[in-house]
């Protein structure tokens, strides 16, 4: 999944029976996590996690975290 240049990757944990993404083109730490109870639902929380964490940043006056390229 891609958002605003984010790319994301999701797993379903059975012991939460939910699926669990993360920002996974931001450097060594994930800057953004969500959760979701289903598939529908992954997408949109993705989407509200990214534009929390620039609204954070923004309101804070930190620089967020630019997502990484990849070229091959």
């Amino acid at each position: 999944m891609e958002y605003k240049g984010y790319i994301a990757e999701y797993e379903y944990d059975d012991i939460a029976k939910a699926f669990c993404g993360r920002v996974i083109n931001s450097g060594a730490y994930s800057i953004v996590t969500f959760v979701s109870s289903d598939t529908d639902g992954l997408m949109r929380e993705f989407q509200i996690s990214v534009d929390e964490y620039l609204t954070w940043c923004a309101e804070d006056g930190v620089e967020p975290v630019q997502p990484h390229t990849h070229t091959a």
